[in-house]
């Protein structure tokens, strides 16, 4: 016998008892699962409000395995801590992009410089742009 079988015989018994009970108790279970529904249906519906990133006081010494005040303060900062590696891992991030810029900017100025550039470069309409926002034409 499979979990669907053994599930369907246990609903049938009980769907054949319910016919026997008396009607006293039947209209108390009614209304027991309408009060029971009613709960659940407010609970569910309420909005519940949890502050980011914070623990009750008895969460964060458990967690820690201790009950003193400094080790919510070692939770607090090991939550915070990825917060700002991520901020300065953002920065770094951008301050590489600008510096990759910078060098790329440079090379064609020393390429320039040096004369190395083919002809092909000062003919493009590109460098022509560029040197008028280099100089600020």
């Amino acid at each position: 016998m499979n979990e669907a079988e053994f599930a369907y015989r246990i609903r049938q018994a009980l769907d054949e008892s319910t016919d026997r009970l008396d009607y006293t108790v039947s209209l108390r279970l009614q209304k027991a699962r309408q009060l029971a529904l009613e709960r659940n249906v407010a609970r569910a519906s309420a909005p519940v409000w949890v502050p980011a990133l914070q623990l009750s006081p008895a969460d964060s010494a458990a967690a820690l395995g201790g009950g003193s005040r400094g080790s919510a303060w070692l939770l607090r900062i090991g939550l915070a801590a990825p917060l700002v590696a991520l901020a300065l891992g953002i920065v770094g991030i951008k301050e590489w992009q600008s510096d990759q810029m910078v060098a790329e900017v440079a090379d064609i100025d020393f390429a320039v410089l040096l004369d190395d550039t083919p002809i092909d470069t000062y003919a493009h309409q590109g460098f022509g742009v560029y040197l008028r926002e280099e100089n600020g034409m």
